[in-house]
């Protein structure tokens, strides 16, 4: 359990009860879309960051089912991270998970017209306390 394994060119997922995936975006930084589910899991997924040399920008969480959330307030407090979640009331299972989520695991990249629009259902949240 919490093995890399390469998707894409620049995609990952580790391998977790709940797959956690890896967006290499250039140099060290990624972005993780979902952090597992608490905070050991978050232990896991840093030791994974560590071991690759990868700098944590920012969790994408896909919802706010507690099995992809529950490691983002370790990982916030040891990396400083952004999160991003849905907008309350929008249709988010439809936008992201449908369009990004399966066409980063099923292609190993975002999809092209995507890319540029990840703010549009995404907001900023308040850092975890």
């Amino acid at each position: 359990m919490f093995e890399l394994v390469q998707a894409g060119e620049r995609t990952y997922y580790i391998q977790a009860p709940a797959k956690i995936g890896i967006y290499e975006a250039g140099g060290n930084d990624v972005y993780l879309i979902d952090s597992g589910n608490d905070k050991d899991a978050g232990r896991k997924v840093r030791k994974v960051l560590e071991q690759n040399s990868w700098n944590l920008k920012a969790i994408l969480n896909s919802h706010s089912n507690a099995d992809h959330i529950g490691g983002k307030r370790y990982l916030q407090q040891q990396y400083g991270c952004k999160i991003y979640a849905p907008e309350p009331r929008q249709d988010f299972h439809r936008r992201w998970t449908s369009s990004l989520c399966q066409g980063f695991l099923r292609y190993g990249r975002l999809p092209d017209a995507r890319r540029n629009s990840l703010s549009g259902g995404l907001s900023e949240q308040p850092a975890c306390s």
